[in-house]
């Protein structure tokens, strides 16, 4: 027999991550040079920033969805390399250089595999409304900086 119904056509709302991640691929180029720049000495602040969007991306993505299985091996990838981040900031406001010591480009080549990762195993739509509280997060900062300037 023949269904008499109109045929229903489920569409997921967003991509799962990993094709997310390969449909805009400029996430990961950035990362990845980010890391470069710091291992090769030419590292801008521009750099610096891409990691510093990918650490609270991450953090914001681990905070946005408890009811996921504990993950303790990001949560401890996103502390090491908050200590690295907070190293470099010091570095540079004391000396005026970005740069980093050994270990401290370990922990940022760490944030970059474990960033692609989760995010690779997540679903597309956790990375769209992280992505859209990091943008909200850093129009509230820029806003006060311009205030208090």
């Amino acid at each position: 027999m023949r269904k008499r119904g109109a045929n229903i056509r489920h569409k997921a709302k967003a991509a799962p991550g990993l094709i997310a991640q390969n449909l805009g691929p400029e996430y990961e180029t950035r990362l990845r040079m980010a890391v470069e720049a710091f291992r090769g000495g030419w590292a801008q602040s521009a750099h610096f920033n891409d990691l510093a969007d990918t650490l609270d991306l991450l953090q914001l993505g681990i905070a946005l969805y408890p009811g996921q299985k504990a993950d303790p091996s990001t949560s401890t990838a996103a502390e090491v390399a908050l200590v690295a981040m907070q190293n470099i900031r010091e570095r540079y406001e004391s000396r005026g250089k970005i740069g980093t010591t050994g270990e401290e480009l370990k922990a940022l080549e760490l944030l970059a595999e474990v960033s692609m990762d989760y995010w690779n195993r997540r679903s597309g739509a956790l990375f769209a409304e992280a992505y859209r509280q990091l943008r909200a997060v850093r129009h509230v900062q820029r806003k006060a900086e311009q205030e208090a300037a």
